[in-house]
């Protein structure tokens, strides 16, 4: 299939990605671009910087923000860098752990996304469970799932509301934001990539991603974009949503678990976000960067731009 994705210059994207600022999240997604796209000396590099941050907890990329949860998507890169580098493995370990005993949470057990504060977000789904699949920790992972999708799923639209205060036991955001859908729907799409040996959660895990980007797939803008909240299209478009949608259909043709025609709507989404990338290789209209609640660039979206184009290149191989 000739499509306007196949002109789109990777080296530019990642010249983009390399030159801005990031989180732990944002080191965190730049490394599974580099694996994804066979660069796994770049991984390593993000590990090892990820690594010499970590803080005093154990969360690698240290940058004083309030995140608990954000450093687990550095976790599947340190522990790449830990097969030949101890202090790094220790490290890893130490993220780990975090993950699974001490980030805070609620009594019964679903992890807080900030310090400080009792909110349950969709967020945490990207940052969490391919994290903990990785570490080989999937009944951890699908708990965590299952207790995200609880408080955030929303029957009615298939689709998932953004924050929830476990202590007030409201929402304190209730929008069915186009990110926060993409984080659920691409770490999924991740997790099972990764490798998910049970059965029954396996099963599970592909069909509930199908159904949310069925869901994702039902209130797409005609030319194949998202508004910030879904059912709201007095909302702005991010494209950023559409690489996340994208890069989770583009992973489930290749790897078996979604039909050949979710390809074709990856490709929509994945092209309706990249033909409005400038000749410096920044992705523009996106969900912006700091406090993405406006058009602009990000980090996350220049990953997700290598991430889609990666898992592209997978699907149709496959």
């Amino acid at each position: 299939m000739s499509a306007p994705l196949d002109s789109i210059d990777t080296g530019a994207l990642w010249r983009a990605l390399l030159s801005m600022q990031r989180f732990a999240w944002e080191q965190g997604v730049a490394s599974h671009a580099a694996i994804d796209a066979g660069d796994l000396d770049l991984a390593r590099l993000l590990a090892r910087d990820a690594v010499a941050r970590a803080d005093a907890d154990g969360q690698l990329g240290g940058m004083d923000d309030a995140g608990a949860v954000n450093s687990g998507a550095l976790l599947e890169a340190a522990l790449l860098l830990g097969r030949d580098d101890p202090a790094a493995a220790a490290a890893a370990q130490r993220q780990r752990w975090w993950l699974l005993r001490f980030s805070p949470r609620d009594d019964w057990g679903v992890l807080h996304h900030l310090r400080g504060s009792s909110e349950v977000w969709a967020d945490s789904v990207y940052m969490v469970v391919p994290a903990l699949v990785a570490s080989g920790d999937l009944a951890p992972a699908d708990m965590q799932y299952r207790m995200h999708r609880e408080q955030l799923w929303d029957q009615a639209s298939g689709l998932y509301r953004h924050r929830f205060d476990m202590a007030s036991r409201a929402f304190t955001r209730d929008a069915l934001w186009a990110s926060g859908n993409g984080w659920v729907a691409a770490g999924l799409a991740r997790a099972l990539h990764l490798g998910v040996d049970a059965d029954t959660v396996r099963e599970r895990w592909e069909r509930e991603t199908r159904e949310l980007i069925d869901a994702c797939a039902a209130v797409a803008s005609v030319d194949g974009r998202f508004h910030d909240v879904l059912d709201d299209p007095s909302t702005f478009t991010d494209g950023c949503a559409g690489l996340m949608l994208a890069y989770a259909a583009f992973t489930g043709v290749a790897d078996g678990w979604l039909p050949a025609e979710y390809a074709e709507a990856g490709e929509r989404w994945a092209a309706a976000a990249l033909t409005r990338t400038d000749d410096a290789g920044l992705v523009r209209d996106v969900c912006g960067a700091p406090s993405f609640d406006a058009p602009g660039t990000s980090a996350e979206a220049q990953a997700f731009a290598v991430l889609a184009l990666s898992a592209r290149a997978r699907a149709r191989a496959a």
